[in-house]
């Protein structure tokens, strides 16, 4: 399990790596573009490929999930203002 953060209610969100991975396989099927970068700021440039937000608390921070060149899909979590929309 993949501690997230906490919900509005309090609650822990905890997650397993095959249901983050899931959801952003999920939002590729239905058509969801990959949006989401990990961004370097000392740069100015996107890290990551683009991929899919799964996850987005207030105070607990994000997670996003990409595809390798590879196939193998990636999870990254930071804050919000880690990560670019592109």
């Amino acid at each position: 399990m993949r501690y997230c953060g906490r919900q509005k209610n309090g609650k822990a969100l905890l997650l397993t790596d095959d249901e983050i991975i899931n959801n952003a396989l999920e939002q590729e099927k239905s058509g969801i573009k990959p949006h989401y970068a990990f961004y370097d700021y000392k740069k100015h440039e996107k890290i990551t490929p683009a991929g899919w937000l799964v996850w987005s608390l207030g105070d607990g921070g994000c997670g996003v999930v990409y595809r390798r060149k590879d196939g193998k899909m990636i999870i990254t979590t930071g804050l919000q203002g880690d990560f670019c929309y592109c």
